[in-house]
């Protein structure tokens, strides 16, 4: 079987981690394949997988344009592919082989004002529903984003396969003080603190979260509030509430933060606080159990599918409980050591190399589903 992965996304953050380990997963655990793997221009180092195992090739397509409608079926034609797998949710309106597609999830149709321009959310719901139809299968995340796949894109959920990504392995334990020291002294930190990495979306939460680290230190608590991640317009959106709330020098905005920094700013944390609204799974918990860290979260969308019984549910929208809660965490050392050991045990069902095998299983499956006659329009 020859199957290529379309992986002109791979440097965005998220959606580039599940690519590069799904990918580096799927050729060690079935080097018997070809693979073809479609990367952006300059970024044939960005996947590691032996010569043999796969052929590169980064065209210069940019995304969502007609150019890419034309050219990528070109491509597939000429390598002579049996199944396309684009772990983004568009796929080619022409298709010449069999395709596979992962919906994550449908945040711009749940959540519009995370995409405030209607244009905008016409064509990615036009795009979407497009490739929900025209793909043989269809992979996601979560149980939760399954139904919410059928839900808004009115999918066929027998096509639907819930396939659970797995844990980077960069992601464990630091232990070493020299590297924590490193850290907390790059950032600054300079006390024990919580901690949170995200995007700046509305959905995130993040001035729920401000409001929620006040009423922590109403009650008591001791700490910095240390938010990770690249915040755009919305860090001085989110400074001046900080301000507005008196709880501004505590607070320590870290902007994008390197892959090889994130395990030790986990690990160095008392907490990990992830007050989300909505999440297609919620990478970050999981990051934060594997680095040993203790989590509060949100009781919304997939999160609690995802982190099972080893987190501490709260009401993302209510300040007083969320602070109440991390509060529990932070003072109460076998409450924190309880919820470490079940955030090892529940790291365990996300494995890359089950993923891999799961995948790979689609793929199969793909095959055996007679192509439509869109495939040759």
């Amino acid at each position: 079987m020859k199957i290529a992965f379309d992986l002109r996304r791979i440097k965005n953050p998220g959606i580039g981690r599940y690519m590069k380990c799904l990918v580096e997963a799927a050729v060690a655990q079935s080097p018997d394949h070809e693979y073809l793997l479609i990367l952006p221009p300059h970024g044939e180092d960005l996947v590691t997988v032996p010569v043999a195992s796969a052929q590169k090739v980064s065209p210069a397509l940019k995304y969502y344009s007609v150019r890419e409608q034309i050219e990528l079926p070109r491509i597939l034609r000429r390598h002579k592919v049996d199944v396309l797998h684009s772990p983004h949710f568009l796929l080619p309106l022409v298709r010449p082989c069999a395709t596979v597609v992962t919906i994550h999830d449908v945040i711009y149709l749940a959540c519009k004002q995370d995409m405030p321009s209607l244009a905008g959310r016409l064509y990615y719901r036009g795009m979407m529903k497009a490739s929900a139809r025209l793909a043989e299968r269809i992979i996601t995340d979560s149980e939760f984003s399954k139904a919410d796949i059928v839900r808004y894109l009115n999918a066929d959920p027998a096509k639907i396969d819930v396939i659970y990504p797995g844990v980077d392995p960069k992601f464990t334990p630091v232990t070493d003080p020299a590297q924590l020291q490193s850290v907390r002294e790059k950032f600054r930190i300079d006390d024990d603190y919580i901690f949170y990495a995200g995007i700046y979306k509305l959905r995130k939460n993040h001035a729920g979260l401000l409001r929620a680290f006040r009423h922590f230190r109403t009650i008591g608590g001791r700490a910095k509030l240390v938010i990770a991640g690249p915040l755009g317009e919305g860090e001085l959106v989110l400074r001046r509430l900080a301000a507005e709330l008196g709880i501004r020098e505590n607070v320590i905005f870290t902007g994008f933060v390197d892959d090889s920094d994130l395990p030790a700013l986990y690990s160095g944390a008392k907490v990990y606080a992830c007050p989300s609204l909505y999440e297609g799974f919620g990478f970050t918990v999981l990051e934060a159990m594997a680095c040993g860290t203790p989590v509060v979260s949100s009781s919304a969308a997939s999160l609690p599918e995802v982190a099972g019984d080893a987190a501490l549910y709260l009401d993302p929208n209510n300040p007083e409980e969320f602070a109440g809660g991390m509060h529990r965490v932070f003072a109460d050392a076998v409450l924190r050591s309880t919820l470490v050991e079940n955030g090892r045990k529940n790291v365990q069902r996300f494995k890359w190399a089950n993923a891999a095998m799961a995948t790979l299983a689609v793929y199969q499956h793909a095959l055996e589903v007679p192509l439509s006659k869109a495939a040759y329009a």
